[in-house]
């Protein structure tokens, strides 16, 4: 009897963690810096061949994956653009326009994702250049003085 609790109890902890390991990325400020920083100074070069949009669409899809809640729904609206402008036919000026106010509408998502990453990552996404040291959280010591009465 103890013996079937003992596998039964290992096979729930070998599920555990085999199940963990297939778990999405973790979506943290500091998940999403480390892939930003594992993407760079590509993620900030200009794109000239299908080649470059495609590695691209792949860079912000892994990105993506790690936002967070904060900027994911910007971010997917940026990596949608990028996906939806790689279909483009350059001869085909209505689907030209459509995608000029589709990147005009994105603006918003842009500047806030632009933001936030220079803030908790301390890079211009569009540049992929480090800008300033990452922002740390602030701690509050209190201090105490006391004087001697005499």
């Amino acid at each position: 009897m103890c013996a079937r609790r003992t596998a039964a109890l290992a096979t729930a902890i070998g599920l555990i963690f085999a199940l963990s390991g297939c778990a999405a990325p973790a979506r943290t400020g500091s998940s999403f810096c480390a892939q930003l920083g594992r993407e760079l100074p590509a993620i900030g070069q200009p794109m000239g061949t299908g080649t470059d949009v495609t590695a691209m669409i792949d860079r912000y899809e892994r990105l993506l994956k790690r936002a967070p809640l904060s900027i994911e729904g910007d971010f997917a609206i940026l990596t949608g653009l990028l996906q939806d402008a790689s279909k483009v036919d350059p001869t085909d000026k209505e689907a030209l326009q459509e995608m000029a106010d589709a990147t005009y509408a994105a603006n918003q998502s842009a500047l806030n994702v632009r933001d936030w990453v220079k803030s908790t990552c301390a890079v211009d996404i569009s540049t992929g250049l480090n800008i300033d040291p990452p922002r740390l959280p602030t701690t509050t010591i209190v201090t105490t003085t006391s004087t001697v009465a005499p």
